[in-house]
């Protein structure tokens, strides 16, 4: 996460950079993805910050509990 948003420059960039820096575990910076979404996509737009979460939610596989996972939305027919 740091990575991605330390290439950016901004108040509001280093303020969610700050938080990612400082958070205590996993969980933590699993509920700052949000932020750090809601940041790149003032920058970058919504569609190029979506490609840089993946690769960020991708680091949390095996990391978190099962019901903490990205949900997976099933069309019921």
């Amino acid at each position: 996460m740091l990575s991605v948003l330390q290439a950016h420059g901004g108040h509001s960039v280093q303020r969610v950079a700050q938080r990612v820096r400082f958070a205590n575990d996993v969980e933590s910076l699993w509920y700052l993805r949000q932020d750090v979404m809601v940041a790149l996509s003032a920058i970058d737009g919504e569609a190029a910050a979506r490609r840089q979460m993946k690769a960020i939610n991708s680091m949390f596989k095996g990391g978190l509990p099962g019901s903490m996972g990205p949900r997976t939305h099933q069309r019921s027919y």
